[in-house]
């Protein structure tokens, strides 16, 4: 991947084919440069500079039995990116509010995480 929007892109175009039907998938665009103005008025309708790139919503009974349901959230990275300080700040407020949270820097990632807590392979949960 040559960038973090590449990555992102192949990543939600994966998420899609993979993801149980009725999940949602969402991307606060909180990224580029802007007018002071236009910062300011994003900040007070509620954006967080910081924000993960995605926010993954699944049906409680797609996920493994052991693991408890919450919001999933992805923080998306090249191989030399890092993590901002705001980033870091956010990340720490989301796990304390019990949602699960990582940082991936590849598709093989993303899966490695996803596996950890939901059956992609198609197996609902009853119950």
């Amino acid at each position: 991947m040559s960038s973090e929007s590449d990555l992102q892109i192949t990543v939600v175009a994966w998420l899609q084919l993979v993801l149980p039907p009725g999940s949602v998938i969402h991307h606060s665009p909180n990224e580029g440069r802007h007018v002071v103005q236009y910062r300011v008025k994003q900040k007070r309708l509620g954006v967080r500079a910081g924000w993960p790139d995605l926010e993954i919503f699944v049906e409680k009974t797609w996920w493994r039995p052991e693991v408890r349901w919450s919001p999933i959230f992805i923080e998306l990275k090249t191989q030399k990116g890092r993590v901002s300080p705001a980033q870091k700040a956010v990340q720490a407020e989301l796990v304390e509010a019990g949602c699960h949270v990582q940082t991936c820097r590849s598709i093989d990632d993303v899966q490695q995480f996803l596996e950890e807590l939901l059956n992609l392979g198609g197996q609902k949960n009853e119950g």
